[in-house]
């Protein structure tokens, strides 16, 4: 059934109020708030529609009525002032000092500005690295049958490691072990040789199959300790929201920042720059809310900053903080 504009207002309203006061909200407060106009018979009987259509839930009799995570998916793509996440967006620039030495401070910093300004548990989460382009590999000779193989991409030195190589071969086995590894690895991404790499291995002739075989370890251990990588703040904040008073709540909550595995299942892996997960029916816990945006920096994608909190959460708030930190991130490493 399709929501009519007095529906939508009353749903916005019911929905604004709650998020500040975590109260039913009742006929007379929104009568107050936004409909003067209408009597509180009428906003009764609206308010009855919208909780059969699943929008609301009634906790008691004689109380008012709550937002269901139907109701905030609907307010959130729909009835949030996409205008005021924008202004807020612009914002955010002077959060961050421009004289980052890596990407690692970015994180940090990033991580922390967003749990401060929205007072929700914020996670930044490295990742990202299946869109690294190798742009150079290459073996270099340090003596006593090692070599040092280099691994160089698009975003910098990757990963040095050294190896062993046969015997009584130095001479052939580096010239032409270069060149293999160029035309085998040289301008492909992170992703495509990790995901084909049987197929290379198998492909390879048998004195250069270990070195292939080491430059895939490489690669898929660095894959593994950077999507490990995560920066957590605000923790504690989530017990300044009434709903985790309950012990189950604050049960769910704790399992998901102490589950690397479960925390990763969250964050969305769309091609989206923000995705949002309301309430159980969306993959998110019971009662909370999971909010993602890509982080970007020169053009790559270098991991995920998520804020986590109650699903009453402030969304407007958490959409624009997002989204002006990791457009201030981009901002400052492009100047």
């Amino acid at each position: 059934m399709k929501i009519s504009e007095r529906k939508s207002k009353i749903l916005k309203s019911l929905i604004d109020n709650y998020i500040s006061t975590c109260e039913p909200i009742s006929s007379s407060q929104i009568k107050q708030a936004c409909l003067p106009e209408v009597s509180s018979a009428t906003i009764r009987s609206e308010m009855v529609a919208l909780e059969e259509m699943g929008y609301l839930v009634q906790p008691h009799k004689s109380a008012g009525r709550v937002p269901s995570s139907k109701a905030y998916r609907y307010y959130v793509d729909n009835l949030i002032d996409r205008d005021a996440i924008d202004r807020q967006m612009d914002n955010f620039v002077d959060y961050f000092d421009r004289n980052f030495s890596d990407v690692e401070q970015v994180v940090k910093n990033t991580a922390k500005v967003i749990s401060d300004i929205t007072n929700y548990t914020s996670i930044v989460v490295m990742g990202g690295v299946d869109s690294i382009t190798l742009k150079d590999i290459k073996l270099v000779d340090i003596g006593d049958d090692s070599a040092l193989l280099v691994i160089i991409t698009d975003s910098g030195l990757l990963k040095d490691k050294i190896i062993d190589i046969p015997q009584n071969m130095k001479n052939k086995f580096f010239a032409q072990a270069n060149e293999m590894l160029v035309q085998m690895f040289a301008g492909k991404t992170v992703k495509e040789i990790t995901d084909n790499s049987d197929i290379i291995v198998q492909s390879s002739i048998s004195e250069y199959r270990a070195l292939f075989q080491e430059v895939l370890e490489m690669l898929q251990n660095y894959k593994r300790k950077e999507e490990s990588r995560m920066y957590m703040e605000g923790t504690d904040k989530i017990f300044d929201y009434k709903e985790f008073e309950d012990v189950g709540n604050v049960k769910n909550f704790l399992s998901v920042i102490n589950t690397g595995e479960k925390l990763h299942s969250l964050i969305s892996q769309d091609d989206v720059e923000i995705n949002i997960k309301i309430g159980k029916d969306e993959n998110a816990e019971e009662n909370m809310a999971v909010v993602t945006a890509k982080c970007v920096i020169a053009g790559k994608e270098v991991g995920h900053a998520v804020v986590i909190g109650p699903e009453r959460m402030d969304y407007q708030k958490v959409l624009g903080v997002l989204g002006g930190v990791t457009k201030a991130i981009e901002k400052i490493k492009k100047e």
